[in-house]
C-alpha cells in the first residue's frame, strides 16, 4: 500500500472513532434527557391527578376519569393508580390493574419514596404522595412515544452526518496526504535520475526547514560522500595501475635484454639482479594495497586487546632496524610512567606495530644519515608516542595531503616508495579511535604524534595482574 493511502487510511480511522465518539454522546445525551423529561411529566400528571382525587372535594373517580381521559396532557397509554395508607386502590384510570403493580412494588415505593423503572416499553413512575390526612402511593406508567420517534430521527440525521463526514473525510485526506507527499515524490523523481555518470547531480531542498527539505539536504551530503568515494576510487586505480606499470615495464625490458643478445655471467647476474629488486618491488606494492583494502573493508573483524606501548615501540625498532642495517632509532621515554596503566592501550598490536614500522621507516629514508628519534610520553587521557626526523621535510602544500593513497610530495620523488603507507598509518589510527597530527619545516624535519587513550587503572588492573 502507498503511503498516501496509508496517511488517508490513518486519518480516516482517526476521524472516525472522533465521529463514533461523538455521535455516541449525542445519542446518549438525547436519550437520557427524553427520559427524564418525560419521567418528569409523568411525575406531574400523577401529582396532578392525586391533588384533584384527594384536595378536591367536588372531584370523584368517575368525574377525574373523564377529565384524565379528556385531558390534552395525557400522556400516551398512560395508567395512573393511587393507593391508601392500607395499600388499597383509590383510583386507577384504567379498568385492569396491571402486572409490574404488585404489592411488594407498593411498598417498595414506600420505602424508597420514589422509584423508576421499564416495564415492556413503558416508563413507570412509583412514588409517595403526602394528602392532608394520608400519605397515597402513586403509580404512573405510559409510552413516550413522541420522544422514541425524535430519537430515531436524530439516529438518522446521525447516521447521515457520519457517512458524509467519513465521504468528506477520505477525500480531503487524500487530497492532503497528495499535498503532502508532493515534495517526496519529486525527491524520489530526482533520486531516480541520478547514476554513477552524474553524481554531481544534487536534487531540490525546497524550503530547507521542515523535514522532507532536511532529508533531501541529507541526502544531497550522502551524494557528495559518495562523489568522493568515486572519485577517490578512480584516483586509486589510477594511480595503482600507474605504479604497477613501472615495475612491470622495468620487468619487461629486463627479460628483453636477456632474450636479444649473448650476454656474459655477469650481464646475466646483473639482470637477475634487476629482476628480483622489481619483483620485490611488486611484492611490496601488492602488499601495501592489500593491507590498504583489508583495514577499509573489514574493520569489525579485527581482535582488540589490551596492549604495552612500549613493547610494540620496542618491536616496531627491531624490525626497521633488522630490514636496514644502516637506520638508527633512538627509543626514549618523555617521562618515567609511575602506573602501568599510563602505557596500556586497548587496539591491535599487529596494526599498531605496523603504524610505526611505517613512520619510523619514512623518517630514516627521508633523513640523510638515516638517524630518527622515537619518543614515548602520556597525560590524564592519551598515551602519545613522537617519531621525530631532521629530514626533507614536507611542504604546507604539500601537507594536507600527504593521507591520500599513492599521494607523494614533490621533494620525495626521488626516494623509493608508493605512496601507501601513511594512508594506511591513518586509517589504524582511526580504527583506534586515535588521533595523528603532524608538524614539518622543509630541510628542518618532521614530526608526527600518534595519541591512543590508554585505559583506565581499574580496567588495567586484570591484565597487569
Amino acid at each position: 500500500m502507498q503511503i498516501r493511502y496509508k496517511i488517508a487510511l490513518q486519518f480516516t480511522l482517526i476521524v472516525l472513532a472522533i465521529l463514533l465518539v461523538f455521535s455516541g454522546i449525542v445519542y446518549y445525551r438525547a436519550e437520557n434527557q427524553r427520559r427524564t423529561s418525560f419521567y418528569d411529566r409523568l411525575s406531574r400528571r400523577a401529582k396532578t391527578t392525586a391533588r384533584l382525587l384527594v384536595d378536591v372535594k367536588e372531584f370523584n373517580t368517575t368525574l377525574l376519569k373523564l377529565i384524565d381521559k379528556n385531558s390534552s396532557s395525557r400522556l400516551p397509554e398512560e395508567e395512573i393508580f393511587i393507593y391508601d395508607y392500607r395499600n388499597l386502590l383509590l383510583y386507577s384510570n384504567v379498568e385492569k390493574v396491571s402486572p409490574y403493580v404488585t404489592q411488594e412494588r407498593i411498598n417498595e415505593v414506600r420505602l424508597a419514596q420514589e422509584i423508576k423503572f421499564q416495564y415492556e416499553g413503558r416508563a413507570v413512575i412509583g412514588l409517595v404522595f403526602e394528602g392532608r390526612y394520608d400519605r397515597f402511593v402513586l403509580i404512573a406508567s405510559a409510552i413516550d412515544k413522541n420522544g422514541k420517534l425524535q430519537l430515531k430521527e436524530l439516529i438518522i440525521t446521525l447516521l447521515f452526518a457520519f457517512l458524509g463526514g467519513i465521504l468528506a473525510t477520505v477525500g480531503l485526506a487524500l487530497f492532503f496526504a497528495h499535498q503532502s507527499l508532493r515534495p517526496i515524490t519529486t525527491i524520489n523523481r530526482e533520486i531516480g535520475e541520478i547514476t554513477a555518470k552524474n553524481l554531481r547531480k544534487r536534487i531540490h531542498q525546497g524550503n530547507e526547514k521542515d523535514e522532507i527539505a532536511q532529508l533531501a539536504i541529507n541526502f544531497n551530503l550522502m551524494l557528495e560522500r559518495l562523489e568522493l568515494a568515486f572519485k577517490q576510487q578512480r584516483q586509486f586505480v589510477s594511480h595503482a595501475s600507474h605504479e604497477l606499470r613501472t615495475p612491470l615495464s622495468a620487468l619487461k625490458t629486463e627479460i628483453q635484454i636477456g632474450l636479444s643478445s649473448l650476454n656474459s655471467p655477469e650481464e646475466h647476474h646483473q639482470i637477475l639482479q634487476n629482476l628480483l629488486k622489481d619483483t620485490n618491488r611488486l611484492i611490496e606494492l601488492s602488499n601495501g594495497l592489500l593491507q590498504l583494502a583489508r583495514i577499509n573493508e573489514t574493520p569489525e573483524e579485527l581482535p582488540f586487546d589490551k596492549v604495552r606501548m612500549e613493547e610494540v615501540l620496542l618491536n616496531a625498532q627491531r624490525e626497521v632496524v633488522a630490514s636496514h642495517s644502516d637506520y638508527q632509532i633512538q627509543f626514549d621515554f618523555d617521562q618515567i610512567p609511575e602506573e602501568d596503566h599510563l602505557t596500556l592501550v586497548m587496539g591491535n598490536e599487529a596494526l599498531l606495530k605496523n603504524v610505526f614500522v611505517n613512520l619510523l621507516e619514512n623518517a630514516c629514508k627521508y633523513t640523510p644519515n638515516h638517524q630518527a628519534s622515537l619518543r614515548l610520553g602520556f597525560d590524564a587521557e592519551w598515551c602519545m608516542v613522537r617519531v621525530i626526523d631532521q629530514g626533507i621535510g614536507i611542504s604546507k602544500q604539500d601537507l594536507p595531503n600527504i593521507f591520500q593513497p599513492f599521494y607523494r610530495a614533490k621533494n620525495a620523488i626521488d626516494y623509493h616508495g608508493f605512496g601507501i603507507g601513511l594512508s594506511v598509518v591513518k586509517r589504524i589510527i582511526e580504527l583506534h579511535e586515535g588521533q595523528l597530527e603532524v608538524k614539518s619545516k622543509p630541510h628542518l624535519g618532521t614530526e608526527f604524534m600518534v595519541k591512543l587513550k590508554h585505559l583506565k587503572e581499574e580496567s588495567a588492573n586484570d591484565f597487569i595482574r
